[in-house]
């Protein structure tokens, strides 16, 4: 079934997103592409529509004749237009293979006809055949057979994009989707005071990201010499708060991190000591055990510990350290010896009868125990539902850089170190009225009925709904939901997992978090540590590992 979209939908989504471009960056825009912006401004409505049939299409080059769009008056016109105006080059100098690929094999077989065993030939070869035995004669004739169209300025297009969007990873499709009412957002303000490219360097370096990261998507994976030039070129002079540094860091890692999959463990070392960025010291580490210098990886070790820059960071070096401390017998490493963030929770074993979910046949054991029982598979929905209400506020506000299009699902530095830093004025007024479950709950609750299915980074509609926030905030005391939500905090990015799968509501009250694992499942990384932070802060929790009944 074809969307009910209005005829031209691409066109005015196009010229949206031109005048967003504009309107926000004109007076850092480099001359080119400003004439780019200006100059499609002043086309025919007809001319638009055709530039811009061609350019959302992958490839550069076409055919007059395929060309089939109902909705331009006159292609023709169109055509001559966009070549005055450097929109499109009209027959255009092109190789062979490029001029080949232009036309289907049947059409290239009816040129040589009297050769029917061509037709035995799969395409890539039937090409190589008509390269080797043709003559200029023969593609000379091909191509004025048709008036062949090479689409300009692609690139100033692209840059569009990425201004747009913050990215080129999204396309054209997202307007589409929040017109057909797939996505909802947030409306939030989006203005030169707070527009995140603020001069034409930051321009250029995130064009020059994107250059590199497309260069590298198509290089082989052993080419060391292109993957070092590219991770030269990653720009050094960015703010460690921008968004540019970060994409710059994970280039840098993902480079070396190739490099070291290649066992060239010396380059490796060279460029992961120039990364910022975890887990770019765990990889020194370990790179220093394989090459037995011991005494250094335990120093980085050491080093993690003191300093550490996450919480998995630290969970490695202290697990890390210990092996070494144990596989080599060094002395006097007390550090490794204390207390690290592995916890073992209570353990209790279920026998069930097998079902496709493992979770959900753990939900049914506890119902079937006491029908007053209430228990939820509910993962990581419930505490980051909760908290994502209860700041709304603070996560859609318009601060520098933070939304690039009116597309956001979230900030663009929602996973940033500093994000709750950057809106402290807005996150202590929101905890200034919340001092009980029932102050969450009328928060929580107001802002449900005000902003359902609007997308937020952290709550999922589907999973969890009222009934259930009532429930758990009933029982959940109010010192419990505000550590979750510190801790969730500190670190968005890693904080927002690790749940245990779900939370019950015992018939004699109370509540408890239960990590489900299924036969040969293990606790993950990230499920430890939040095990260990439930364990100092007395939240009940534990695991019911499953053994289905028809196994041995």
């Amino acid at each position: 079934m074809q969307p009910d979209l209005p005829e031209g939908y691409y066109l005015d989504n196009v010229v949206t997103l031109f005048n967003h471009v504009e309107s926000l960056y004109a007076d850092i825009l480099d001359h080119q592409h400003l004439d780019f912006l200006r100059s499609f401004a002043a086309l025919s409505g007809d001319a638009q529509k055709l530039y811009i049939r061609l350019l959302n299409r992958n490839r550069h080059l076409f055919r007059l004749s395929k060309l089939d769009y109902p909705e331009i008056a006159s292609i023709e016109d169109a055509i001559q237009l966009l070549n005055v105006s450097g929109f499109l080059q009209v027959d255009p100098e092109i190789g062979r293979e490029e001029l080949l690929a232009l036309f289907s094999k049947t059409e290239l077989l009816a040129l040589h006809f009297d050769q029917p065993e061509l037709g035995k030939l799969k395409r890539s070869a039937l090409d190589t055949a008509i390269l080797e035995q043709d003559e200029d004669a023969f593609f000379d004739g091909l191509a004025k057979s048709d008036c062949l169209l090479q689409v300009q300025q692609k690139d100033s297009y692209r840059l569009c994009q990425m201004l747009f969007f913050g990215n080129l990873n999204q396309s054209m499709t997202d307007f589409v989707l929040r017109d057909l009412g797939l996505y909802q957002y947030e409306n939030y303000s989006i203005d030169l005071e707070n527009r995140p490219y603020t001069s034409t360097v930051d321009i250029e370096q995130h064009w020059l990201l994107h250059r590199l990261e497309s260069l590298l998507a198509i290089t082989e994976p052993n080419d060391i010499e292109t993957m070092e030039t590219c991770f030269d070129e990653v720009p050094t002079d960015t703010s460690p708060d921008s968004p540019l540094f970060r994409k710059g860091e994970r280039i840098k890692y993902d480079i070396a991190r190739q490099i070291e999959r290649l066992n060239n463990l010396p380059l490796a070392l060279k460029l992961y000591r120039r990364c910022a960025l975890p887990p770019s010291r765990e990889r020194i580490t370990r790179i220093l055990h394989r090459q037995n210098q011991i005494e250094d990886s335990m120093e980085h070790c050491q080093n993690i510990v003191d300093e550490p820059g996450s919480e998995e960071e630290l969970q490695f070096a202290i697990a890390f350290g210990r092996r070494l401390v144990r596989q080599y017998k060094i002395q006097n490493r007390p550090d490794f010896e204390s207390p690290g963030p592995v916890h073992k929770p209570g353990l209790f074993d279920l026998e069930l009868t097998r079902q496709d979910s493992v979770e959900r046949a753990v939900v049914d054991y506890y119902l079937a125990q006491n029908n007053k029982n209430q228990c939820y598979y509910v993962e990581n929905s419930l505490f980051n539902g909760v908290l994502g209400l209860l700041i709304w506020d603070a996560v859609f506000a318009p601060v520098p850089g933070a939304f690039y299009n009116p597309f956001q699902h979230r900030p663009a530095d929602f996973y940033a170190p500093d994000f709750q830093a950057k809106r402290a004025g807005l996150f202590a007024p929101i905890w200034s009225r919340i001092n009980s479950t029932e102050d969450i709950w009328l928060q929580a609750s107001t802002c449900w009925q005000d902003k359902s299915d609007r997308m937020n980074p952290l709550v999922n509609w589907q999973a969890i709904d009222l009934e259930i926030l009532e429930l758990a905030l009933q029982r959940i005391p109010f010192g419990h939901w505000m550590r979750i939500f510190e801790r969730i905090l500190l670190d968005l990015r890693n904080n927002r997992a690790g749940f245990p799968d779900l939370v019950l509501f015992p018939a004699a009250g109370n509540y408890q978090l239960i990590e489900v694992k299924g036969p040969g499942d293990n606790l993950q990384k990230n499920q430890q540590r939040w095990m260990h932070y439930f364990a100092q802060h007395d939240i009940p929790h534990a695991i019911a590992r499953v053994r289905w009944t028809d196994e041995p």
